[in-house]
Parts: C-alpha cells; structure tokens; sequence
C-alpha cells in the first residue's frame, strides 16, 4: 500500500532541509534514521587495503542464529562510506537478519574489475564470520544486496562466476540477490561515472546481461519507472534472461528513492520493503521468535 500523502510530503520537507541547509545529506539522513545503532563487529578486515573492511549488525540476541546478508552501497564506483548506511542495516536487523556492510576501494584508485573483486572477497570474508560463530549467524550461505551501483557489485559477482570462484565461493553460497535501481544493461559506456570506471572493457566482461544466467540464484528486481539515473529497462531486462527473478516496478519513484525506502522514520515505503520481506522470507526464513532456519538447510 503506498505511503499516506502526509508522510510523502513530510519526507521531501526533510529532504529539502538538508538541502537548503549544505549539509552532507546522507550523512544527515543516516543519522536521523540509523540513530544509536552500531556494528556489532567494526572495521572486520577481508584484505590489506584500508578500504577493505567491513561492519556487522547482529540483531538482538533472542533473534539469533540470523541469517547474514551482505550490503554493497552505490556511488557509481567513486565514492561511498560504510558507516553512512547504517539505516539499511538497522531495516534489516529489525527484520532479524545479521547485515555486513563492506567498504570497497573506489575509483579512480583503482578500475573495473577491482570493486567487484573487493565485494567477492568482502563475502568470502563473511562467510567465514558466519561459519566460526554458529550462534549468531544462521549456516553459511549469503543474501547479497544493493543499490546502483552497489546492485551491479552484487549481480555481477554471481553472474560472472569467476569472481565466485577467485574468492573461493560458488553460487551455491548465494541464497538470493536484492538489487534496487540497479545498472545490468549499460554498453556502451555514454556516461562520465562509467567511462571512469570501466574504460574499454568489452561488454561481454562488464555486462551482467551477457552472462549465463540459467543458474544464477533467485534475484528480486526493483526499480522506480521515474528512475532517470539508471533507467528502469535495466532490470527489465535483467529479470527477462535470468530464470528466477521476480520484478517490482514502483511507480512514481526515482532512483534514490528505493533506497530511501528503507529508512525506518518517515520515508519507510512498504512498496520496497514488502517485496523484500517476502523474498527473504522465501530465501532466508527466520522461524519463530526470531530464530532463523540455517541457511546450509536450504541448499537446493
């Protein structure tokens, strides 16, 4: 059911706040929705460069063993910070599940395909927290999820399976992919964030559409139709050649406005966050009284 009209424009008052005030918006909008929440586990390292750490979020402990999903932020590829998503990871700890938020290195330091390595080795790294502490995380396998350009990390990790396999992983250690305004369908490169970032890189290496899709893990898709920074035919066509993708269209919606969704006061849209819980619960149940199903149970 969409958000009442009051709630709407409450939201965009706030945003017009931050604007007009020059703030860091979502530093601003992280801490007005994150709140006190902190990592349970911060600065976890899964390589050597100062980028390549990652913060956990347990939910409470009558909630455990969770399920862990791992969360890529956008930024096309050149910036972000993992302490200003704490508002994704308070969303789904409330939903009981255990979030691990990778910082990963940026362009131009470095160029396609390092940031995608990085979230492979981020995964491998928490798939190995989940397998040494038992009772926090529930079995070993992984929900990825992402916005933008966060979404292309996590699709394009498992379409290629390369990746997976350099970091140890297979897609059997995947048990579903969220992508929110994600770009799968970008050749060629007629935008300056994927110039920069991809430079000549053949499509058939860069495009998640031009991978073999006929195993990949359950994928659910959505996309705002008034996205004008990643069009929606990007998911569109993603859900189109992957077997077992689910697509949520949300009309009215712009690119930062799935992600947005997931703050818990005020900009909360149950168009976004009901799909996701039924996905989850489909992929990565939690069972009663918040105690999760392993996830190693689930394995196909």
């Amino acid at each position: 059911m969409p958000r009442p009209r009051f709630l709407i424009l409450a939201s965009n008052a706030l945003f017009a706040t931050l604007i007009l005030a020059g703030c860091d918006r979502l530093g601003a909008f992280n801490s007005l929705q994150a709140g006190d929440i902190k990592p349970d586990i911060a600065n976890l390292p899964y390589g050597p460069d100062p980028r390549q750490k990652m913060d956990i979020y347990l939910p409470g402990p009558q909630a455990r063993p969770a399920p862990l999903i791992v969360w890529f932020y956008g930024g096309s590829w050149d910036s972000g910070e993992k302490a200003k998503y704490a508002f994704v990871a308070k969303r789904f700890v409330e939903m009981g599940y255990g979030v691990a938020i990778p910082d990963y290195r940026l362009v131009p330091e470095i160029h396609y395909p390092d940031f995608v390595k990085d979230g492979a080795l981020a995964m491998a790294a928490a798939q190995k927290f989940a397998q040494n502490h038992p009772g926090e995380i529930a079995g070993d396998r992984l929900v990825l999820a992402g916005h933008s350009a966060g979404a292309y990390n996590a699709v394009q990790i498992v379409a290629n399976p390369a990746f997976l396999n350099e970091a140890g992983l297979t897609r059997d250690d995947i048990a579903g992919i969220i992508g929110l305004s994600g770009p799968y369908d970008f050749y060629p490169y007629d935008v300056a964030a994927t110039q920069i970032a991809f430079g000549d890189t053949p499509a058939d290496d860069s495009q998640p559409v031009n991978q073999d899709l006929t195993d990949m893990p359950p994928l659910l898709l959505i996309t705002g139709e008034a996205d004008r920074t990643v069009f929606p035919r990007n998911s569109i066509k993603l859900a189109e050649l992957a077997p077992q993708a689910t697509l949520v269209k949300i009309p009215d919606m712009g690119h930062v406005g799935t992600v947005v969704a997931l703050g818990t006061f005020l900009t909360g849209d149950v168009r976004v966050t009901a799909p996701i819980q039924t996905f989850l619960h489909d992929i990565a149940p939690t069972g009663e009284r918040g105690q999760a199903v392993s996830m190693s149970q689930k394995r196909p």
